[in-house]
């Protein structure tokens, strides 16, 4: 017979392995969304190059650039130039 410390420790167990398989799923879905994106985007970039290749009109869809507002730059004050050190020159 089994003990009930033991039984418990196996339900335990038994409901952080069903968390874990659950979330592994989650985590191979997203992956494979991802991985079904990115060959989505191959394939158009791939569409493309062939359009090209066989002298069709390719239209591109050409992304909104962001403005960013600049800020002006701070004006430092500038330092003198060092003084050269050494030999003085000779004098006439």
């Amino acid at each position: 017979m089994t003990t009930s410390y033991k039984l418990e420790a196996i339900a335990k167990l038994k409901a952080e392995k069903k968390q874990m398989r659950q979330q592994e799923a989650i985590e191979l879905k997203q992956q494979q969304e991802a991985e079904d994106k990115a060959h989505q985007e191959n394939m158009s970039r791939i569409a493309k190059k062939m359009a090209i290749i066989n002298g069709e009109q390719v239209v591109e869809e050409k992304p909104k650039k962001q403005v960013k507002k600049s800020q002006p730059k701070k004006t430092t004050a500038k330092k003198p130039a060092a003084k050269k050190r050494g030999r003085p020159k000779k004098s006439k």
